[in-house]
């Protein structure tokens, strides 16, 4: 995942700006509660706008910093997992490399008879290596 790049100071300044701007408009709406219906709706429809950029600068701000965060934890969660994939890796590379004769992954005969129960553990390597080849292509 591409790392994200923190916010460029006037970008910051920016957000800041719109955000006070904001909360100045919101005090003046509240000194003004008292105006006439098409005034204020007037000041409603324009305070709608208004909204619209400060929360936009708002998830700016709030949400550079929360991505930043994330994307941390799983570059953390990645490195603390590579070793358990480089280990599944290579135990699917030796149950591979132990499969009694089925390099080109053929199926084989099952043997029948008295020696039959000394050929249990070449079955077991064969299903072994056969499911390291089937998760591990």
């Amino acid at each position: 995942m591409p790392e994200r790049a923190p916010l460029s100071r006037p970008a910051v300044l920016a957000a800041v700006l719109v955000l006070a701007s904001f909360a100045i408009f919101v005090v003046f709406l509240v000194a003004h509660v008292d105006e006439d219906d098409v005034e204020w709706t007037r000041l409603a429809w324009i305070f709608a706008s208004v909204e619209a950029i400060a929360f936009g600068a708002a998830g700016a701000l709030f949400g550079s910093s929360i991505q930043r965060e994330r994307a941390e934890k799983a570059e953390a969660s990645a490195k603390e997992n590579a070793g358990a994939a480089a280990n599944g890796r290579a135990l699917a590379s030796a149950l591979k490399a132990e499969d009694p004769g089925q390099a080109e992954g053929a199926p084989g005969l099952e043997p029948l008879g008295p020696g039959a129960g000394r050929d249990a553990a070449a079955g077991v390597a064969a299903r072994h290596a056969a499911l390291a080849r089937e998760l591990f292509p």
